[in-house]
């Protein structure tokens, strides 16, 4: 495939390699972490380092990886010959990953671009030769491009979506803003695949797997939350077992999804809520959410304002929209170790 746009709809699955689902890559808070990850399970070794002052990638920054993921297994899905550079304007990979497109977010991408590149990651798994590890960046270079953004992915991420060792991720996943519950939602994906019977771990296996610097008892108090929600697709209970408590995770049930089709019954002349009589929450504003954390199973932020609605297409306009910056306000060149 030459170096031309890919496509970036949402139409596009969203994919992630399985290596970066199962071991602790990605700092999972968004205070920034200048601390090392240090990992050890047999054979595997990682250790994944910041550079300067801007700390390491975090779980949220490795959405612009699975981004590019996504894209060049479509590519290879319909024939086409992928490179590991890839071009994309930044207003079509915000909406690709369900982001607003506001001042706020082109900064933040930028600045996830420039961490993905500065962070150095060293490891034994996929080595050629296991004694000597292999060390890149998460991405090798970005800088400007005529048409927005180039990217280049390293060897090592690139060779694994050659090889297909890519899982299909559930669209629900963008909307998780807690990084412990998008950690958890990855691992789960990666053990429990897609098998009804799903699987279980022990939560200090959990934690050593984390890589996240949360003492043991706060750590499995977070995961005891997320557990409570669920995560997109799968049902998650805590249960002690073997002398030490222990997730237990199962695909959810299809069954228990809401119907898109008609049922052919008679609608009732008017919806009432559980909370109250007439179809009223318990909260008193429109958009209100839970407060924000690391380990929140749910998207946290405020829901954005809406005050149109189209009913010839359908369509809820937003109160807030804005255009996309011009590409020459956005963008300056990173590098790897730059």
């Amino acid at each position: 495939m030459d170096n031309a746009v890919l496509p970036s709809g949402r139409d596009v699955a969203l994919r992630d390699v399985a290596d970066l689902m199962v071991w602790p890559w990605f700092s999972l808070a968004k205070t920034p972490r200048h601390q090392p990850i240090h990992f050890e399970q047999g054979a595997v070794r990682l250790r994944v380092e910041p550079a300067g002052t801007l700390g390491l990638a975090t779980i949220w920054d490795a959405d612009v990886l699975i981004w590019a993921i996504s894209q060049l297994t479509e590519a290879l899905d319909t024939g086409r010959t992928p490179t590991r550079q890839l071009h994309v304007t930044p207003y079509r990979l915000l909406r690709f990953l369900g982001r607003s497109t506001g001042r706020r977010d082109y900064a933040l991408l930028r600045a996830a671009f420039d961490r993905l590149a500065a962070t150095r990651v060293e490891t034994t798994l996929r080595a050629a030769d296991p004694q000597e590890p292999v060390r890149f960046h998460w991405l090798e270079r970005w800088e400007p491009s005529t048409v927005g953004v180039s990217l280049t992915l390293p060897e090592w991420l690139f060779t694994a979506v050659l090889e297909r060792r890519v899982l299909t991720l559930d669209p629900g996943y963008t909307a998780l803003t807690g990084g412990m519950a998008r950690w958890l939602y990855r691992l789960v994906r990666k053990m429990g695949g897609r098998q009804r019977d799903g699987g279980v771990i022990g939560l200090r296996r959990l934690h050593a797997r984390s890589g996240s610097p949360a003492r043991y008892a706060s750590f499995a108090l977070g995961i005891r939350r997320i557990a409570a929600f669920g995560l997109p697709g799968y049902q998650l209970s805590i249960k002690r077992g073997g002398g030490e408590d222990r997730l237990l995770f199962s695909r959810a049930r299809t069954e228990a999804n809401l119907s898109t089709e008609g049922c052919g019954q008679a609608v009732e002349d008017v919806g009432t809520s559980p909370q109250d009589g007439f179809g009223t929450t318990a909260h008193r504003f429109a958009g209100q959410r839970a407060p924000d954390s690391e380990s929140s199973a749910c998207p946290a932020s405020r829901i954005q304002l809406y005050n149109f609605y189209n009913v010839h297409s359908n369509k809820i306009l937003a109160a807030d929209s804005s255009t996309p910056l011009p590409v020459g306000k956005f963008l300056r060149t990173g590098r790897a170790g730059s």
